[in-house]
């Protein structure tokens, strides 16, 4: 008879977040435009931000007084965020992954009862933390492909948190100036495209394309970028792409079209509920990024007495009910993903 052993927080979470076995297989969204976070000890996300006006420093006589010239020009925003709580029960009959090295399983010792149990609850905390994760991600997705985050499950109804980009960041072509139709210039779109997001409010320099799998099938064989391949060494044009073979990994490095603009293929999805497959991204879209982004990730505090409203991404729980009788596991996270400039981003479908 084995030891119906209760796990605190603290020990969950640390199987939660410190097992190398457990990372997600990317987080593409989330490591390149938000790599800082902030933790609320309220139920919602307050977040503002500060505009960055080009001012001229005002004239003056030396013996006249300084002029003020900073103004807080702040757009303050106050969201609830969406909350996230997979609970499982810890059942014997669960099936358990064992990690690579283990041994054949003819030779292997069987598990101890307590061993069992132990891996029960590491498999229950690493399926919870794909999916945790996963949410986390799709959010900075949607933040920096369409600037919003569109909130609705059969527990939570619609919700958009709308982060403000320009409607001028979200474009749409269409027939006759689609790329890889007769007389479309990939190149000239991208410029224009550059210097849209260079110049706007909360805009920033572009160093990145991602573009989606169909996109790139398109791009390779496009004759004004073979052509600047051909003659990038008379022309400085700093166009070098991989036009070989691609591995079939969600994102992969394919080159450059210029010398600081980094170009990735993309094609990674998410599982719904039902089973179906949704891509994060449009296989038809691209998407031009700038580091100015600055996304942040937010976390509200976690509506539970056990958590005494901390702040943490993540909290951690177990406990037994008697009737009928089952411990169960959960972890819950209140996130948001908050892009700090959302103008530094733009979006295209390029493809029919």
């Amino acid at each position: 008879m084995i030891e119906n052993t209760i796990y605190d927080s603290r020990t969950l979470l640390g199987v939660f977040a410190d097992d190398v076995h457990m990372q997600p297989p990317t987080s593409y969204w989330l490591d390149n435009w938000f790599t800082s976070q902030i933790e609320f000890t309220t139920e919602e996300i307050d977040f503002s931000k500060i505009s960055d006006v080009r001012k001229l420093a005002p004239l003056v006589v030396p013996t006249a007084q300084g002029k003020p010239i900073y103004t807080a020009a702040e757009r303050h925003t106050t969201v609830k965020p969406a909350y996230v709580k997979p609970k499982d029960p810890v059942t014997a009959t669960r099936m358990i992954r064992r990690a690579a090295g283990i041994g054949d399983l003819g030779r292997q010792q069987p598990m101890t009862p307590i061993q069992r149990y132990n891996a029960i609850i590491a498999d229950i905390q690493r399926q919870h933390r794909y999916a945790i994760e996963r949410r986390w991600e799709w959010m900075a997705a949607n933040a920096v492909l369409y600037g919003l985050n569109e909130l609705e499950d059969e527990a939570y109804p619609l919700t958009i948190v709308d982060f403000g980009r320009d409607p001028g960041h979200t474009i749409t072509l269409g027939a006759g100036a689609r790329w890889g139709e007769d007389g479309v210039s990939i190149m000239s779109n991208l410029q224009s495209w550059i210097n849209t997001v260079r110049t706007a409010k909360f805009g920033g320099v572009v160093n990145r394309l991602t573009i989606g799998s169909a996109v790139w099938d398109v791009m390779q064989n496009d004759p004004e970028i073979r052509e600047f391949m051909n003659t990038q060494f008379k022309s400085n044009a700093g166009v070098n792409l991989n036009l070989g073979l691609k591995e079939g990994l969600e994102v992969e490095f394919a080159g450059r079209l210029s010398n600081n603009l980094e170009v990735y293929v993309y094609s990674d999805y998410y599982q719904n509920p039902d089973g179906t497959v949704v891509p994060f991204m449009d296989p038809r879209d691209v998407v031009l990024t700038s580091p100015s982004i600055r996304g942040v990730r937010c976390f509200g505090a976690i509506q539970d007495i056990g958590a005494q409203l901390q702040a943490m991404p993540v909290f951690s729980k177990m406990w037994n009910e008697q009737d009928p009788s089952a411990t169960f596991v959960m972890n819950q996270s209140a996130p948001l993903m908050v892009p700090v400039n959302p103008n530094a981003s733009l979006r295209a479908r390029v493809l029919a």
